[in-house]
Order: structure tokens, then sequence, then C-alpha cells
């Protein structure tokens, strides 16, 4: 074994951050083992505002603490570990360790949705690294998994739930019947959830991810404002009930397509999927995706999506792929990150070819039905079932449609003139129904 040890340095010592220091202290003889040499956390790197706070945690000797950037990158640290979070200065922290010749590891997700290809092909310019796997689904190893364990495959599709805070709040939805508001309390009570959890429920999340692995499956580059993203704070304790009623539970999925002529699709919304999906049975706060891929075929990938040490488990095992010198030689050998791509031949949201649930609150009088049908059928949108449990003769009452397959656009103009029926109160509500592979 060498004595001569791997230095790290971290920006970052949240709850992430405290995780990985945990595991560096704790598991040294074991890394040390493995690695036939040690890996030696040298400097930590955090706000003015967070020094106090940081040195009364214990987390790390208080003797590795800094605030001062100057003093963090004068180190011998051969791997920068990015834990803060957010585009700056983050984007100068890392562009820094890269053009210095530092591998770095990072969980930023939105700091690679949105500069990424950059940052790639920087670390490639200086002959370096930059290994990623907590930035998406926590520890579950599927940047690993995209990147090297399916590099025999084809990758078909993605369909990912993305963020615990949302599975976790449409659990509380779907199993308990908790109206939105009083789900999402209880997640921010548990810390599930942030005090300001708009990134989380607008869907914002969950499209930041998926533009990392979709750019990944399908060897292209997507960036994270080209995903459109739904969120679920509209959804309601009807649809979802209708929906059970009809063997489906809802989701927020994270979809990522590729046709046979190349065209990817992309988007975040709530779906729903046949109550008999194993992706149906992910409840809480846990990530799940599925992949399909021309060889394996079906693959499923479950685990903890977020958490200080499921999240550190992939931020300490980046540091040692790249500690034992493989993972730097396939950074640089493997054409697998975006900088080495085109841009993704994106398909037009309307083109989407999918099943929908329709909702329409319709006024119960002879023939509102037949203006609806002929709505949908001068758009050549077929039905494939109708429930309307209520009669009220003269008052709106729900009505749900489900259809076949049709374009997303066909879809949007029915809606729309559905919408401006004199029998037709409030908005007509849409849920995509995405039927998994088996």
């Amino acid at each position: 074994m060498s004595d001569k040890a791997i230095g790290i340095g971290l920006i970052g010592l949240g709850t992430v951050g405290g995780g990985v220091g945990k595991l560096l202290t704790e598991q040294a003889n074991l890394f040390a083992q493995r690695l036939g040499r040690p890996v030696e956390l040298r400097r930590v790197l955090v706000r003015t505002q967070d020094l106090a706070a940081a040195k009364a945690s214990k987390l790390v000797p208080a003797a590795l603490l800094t605030d001062d950037a100057e003093d963090f990158f004068k180190q011998d640290t051969a791997i920068v570990v990015e834990l803060a979070g957010g585009v700056n200065p983050m984007r100068q922290f890392v562009s820094r360790a890269l053009e210095s010749g530092r591998h770095v590891v990072t969980a930023n997700k939105s700091l690679l949705a949105k500069h990424g290809p950059e940052l790639f092909a920087l670390a490639r310019k200086h002959n370096v690294s930059i290994a990623f796997e907590a930035s998406c689904a926590g520890g579950i190893p599927i940047i690993y998994t995209l990147q090297f364990s399916l590099l025999s495959n084809r990758v078909h599709g993605l369909y990912g739930i993305l963020n615990g805070t949302c599975n976790y709040i449409l659990t509380q939805m779907t199993r308990h019947n908790q109206p939105y508001d009083t789900a999402l309390d209880a997640a921010q009570k548990l810390g599930y959830a942030e005090a300001d959890p708009t990134l989380d429920v607008s869907g914002a999340d969950a499209a930041q991810k998926l533009s990392i692995l979709a750019s990944l499956a399908f060897g292209t580059r997507i960036v994270g404002e080209q995903v459109p993203c739904e969120g679920i704070d509209k959804l309601e304790l009807a649809d979802i009930g209708f929906g059970k009623e009809m063997g489906y539970d809802v989701k927020l999925l994270g979809i990522a397509e590729r046709g046979d002529d190349g065209k990817v699709s992309v988007g975040v919304r709530p779906c729903f999927l046949r109550a008999d999906d194993l992706l149906a049975d992910v409840t809480g706060p846990f990530n799940a995706i599925s992949v399909l891929s021309d060889a394996l075929g079906h693959s499923l990938y479950y685990g903890a999506g977020a958490g200080r040490m499921p999240t550190a488990s992939a931020v300490v095992s980046d540091i040692l792929n790249i500690a034992s010198g493989w993972y730097p030689q396939a950074f640089a050998q493997l054409r697998l990150t975006p900088d080495l791509h085109e841009p993704a031949a994106l398909l037009p949201a309307e083109q989407l070819v999918s099943r929908f649930y329709l909702r329409v609150n319709a006024m119960d009088l002879p023939g509102t039905m037949a203006q609806v049908t002929t709505a949908l059928a001068e758009h050549e949108i077929s039905i494939s079932a109708v429930m309307q449990h209520e009669r009220n003769e003269g008052q709106h009452v729900p009505v749900v449609v489900i259809t076949h397959e049709v374009a997303q656009g066909d879809l949007n103009a029915a809606m729309a003139k559905i919408a401006g029926l004199d029998c037709i109160a409030g908005r007509p509500v849409v849920i995509r129904i995405v039927d998994l592979p088996h």
C-alpha cells in the first residue's frame, strides 16, 4: 500500500457534505484497503455566515474549515467535491478546480443541467474528469448504469420518479386521500419539502435531472430549460379518485423517449400509470427509474432519491472511482458526455402521441355528450371509455373520458373547443396515460 494520500477538498458542509465527511472519516481504513492508498480530507470551504455553525457541528475537524476560497485552492488536493449547490459561484469554483488540474465530483443538478456541456469540455481540455452520480436520484446508481452497465445497449426510453418530495405528497394524496395542501404540510414537517417547495412541486427539479439522464441515455445534448414541466400543485383528489376507479395510479414522471426517426421527446408531468405497474408501487420519498433498452429490455432502478447518507454514498463512490484511476481513463476515452454530442432533435410537444384521461364538468342535459364527442371526433380523437357517476338534471356533473392514442396538438385543439361550449363549466382536466413496457 502506498503511503501517499489522495487529497480531497470539499465545498459545502450541509446535509450531504456532512455525510461525506462522516463516511471519509469512519470508513477511512476500508477505503485505503480497497484503493491501496489513503484518501484524506484536507480542506472544507463554507460560506462566511456558515463558518461558526460548521465548527460547532463537529462534522469535520475545525482546523479543516475555511471561508477563504484562496486558502481552499492553495491546498494540495487532487479531487474537489462540490456539494454547495446552485449555479453561481459554483460554476466559477468548479471551473477553477478543473483549470488547475483537479478532478471534480458534484451533486449539483442545476449546474450540470445548465452548464454541463461547457464544464465537461473544460475537464477534457485539462485532462481531468467530472463524476456526478449524486446529481440524479440520490444514491441510486443510475448515472453509472447509463454510462457503463448499459454501454452495449441502445436506450429507447426513460420513465422516472425523480423527485422524492412530490412522490411523498402524491402517496399521501392517493393512499390516504389527503388534499394537496395537507400532504405538502406533512412533507415540510418531515423535512421532505423545503419551506419554499416551488422547485420540487413545479416539476423543475425533475426536469433538470431528466435533461442530464436523457443526454447520457441517448448520446445527445439536452439542457434543463428544454424540458417542459408541469407540477403536481394543481392535481385534485377527484381526478385521483376517478383514475383509481379505472385502474390507474398517478405519479410525477420524467419521461424521455427516442423514436425510430431519432427525435427525442422529453417532459415532466403528472401521469396515470396502470395500478399494477412496478412504478406505481414506488411510494413515499423514494425514487425509481425504468429504462427500456434494446438488448436488456425493461429494467428498473429503485432506492432512496435523497437524504444525507444515500447521497453521500454516491458522492464517496465517485471519489473512490476517480482515485482508483479507472474513471478518469473512461471519461477521457469514451464518448459519453454531452459536450461530445450534437444538440438533440427534440420532438415538438404537440406531436407527442399518447393516451389521455379527460375530465369535463358537463351540464346534465340531453345532447351535451353529443357536443363533447363531436368536438373530439372533429380532431379524429377516438374514445376508449367514458364514466359518469351522478345524474343531476340541469346541473354540471363530472364526465371522464379515456382516449385512444392521439397527438397532443390535436387533443389541445379539441379541449379548447370543448372548453368554449356553453354546456361546459370551467377548464377541462387533461392527464397523460403512460403504458409502460413490460
